[in-house]
């Protein structure tokens, strides 16, 4: 795939994960990488990795909780670089099995501050500077908790469909300035997430899943590098699900 317009990428949560694989694989295209995690050393581990095969990239701590925190992160990145081509918002939190009647106020909280309000202060960034050079992409995260229902995770699935919706509308706003937005929305993938869930869970998830496995961080991340090509210039508004087939 040719990546002619995406030379440089933010990758938020690029510590670990779906964000570590889709840093490693978009830097072995030859784009620039910036891992902005709120664990420091889990993203100079990401850029120790992307390094140790050739790649450019620089490694930033970032609390996608605080407006302050991601703007601050924005202007050192416009110290580096005359232009972000691509925003990848993997950073997220899952919560844990908490049912609606037992949830607190700040499990409530913390799941709308880390994983929609920590979409909005990142976006808002980079749409104000893409829209400065009339070229853009983004790639938010969701989850398919967003497309089905996931009992004892409510205020998850809630948020995740929030983003979803985030996604479509920013797609047809930013159009005019040629900012494509899309999003992911993964199944259960092999991730340090996952060890959080119930051993009896997991093995309910993989029985319903058709493929009967869990994902790959690097299959999401081929994703995520078709999005960063010249071939996926037409694709905007989109959530894509890769989920082995458990929403279909």
């Amino acid at each position: 795939m040719k990546t002619l317009k995406t030379q440089t990428a933010l990758i938020t949560g690029g510590g670990s994960g779906m964000g570590r694989a889709a840093a490693e694989l978009l830097a072995n295209m030859g784009i620039y990488i910036f891992v902005a995690d709120v664990n420091t050393d889990a993203a100079y581990e990401t850029i120790r990795l992307i390094e140790s095969k050739g790649g450019k990239a620089d490694a930033f701590r970032v609390d996608i909780t605080s407006g302050k925190s991601v703007a601050d992160l924005f202007a050192v990145l416009r110290q580096k670089v005359e232009k972000l081509d691509m925003l990848v918002h993997t950073a997220a939190i899952s919560g844990g099995i908490a049912f609606l009647e037992d949830m607190s106020d700040k499990e409530w909280q913390k799941m709308m501050d880390v994983n929609l309000t920590g979409v909005f202060f990142c976006t808002r960034e980079a749409v104000r500077w893409m829209k400065e050079n009339k070229t853009g992409r983004i790639v938010l995260f969701s989850s398919v908790a967003s497309l089905i229902p996931t009992p004892g995770a409510i205020h998850y699935s809630a948020v995740k469909g929030a983003v979803n919706m985030f996604g479509k509308t920013l797609a047809v706003e930013a159009a005019k300035y040629n900012i494509r937005v899309n999003v992911i929305a993964p199944g259960y993938v092999d991730t340090p997430m996952l060890k959080y869930l119930p051993d009896g869970f997991r093995k309910y998830i993989i029985k319903k899943t058709p493929l009967d496995r869990f994902g790959e961080p690097t299959e999401v991340a081929s994703f995520v590098a078709y999005l960063a090509s010249d071939e996926a210039d037409f694709v905007t508004g989109q959530v894509i699900s890769i989920n082995g087939g458990l929403a279909i």
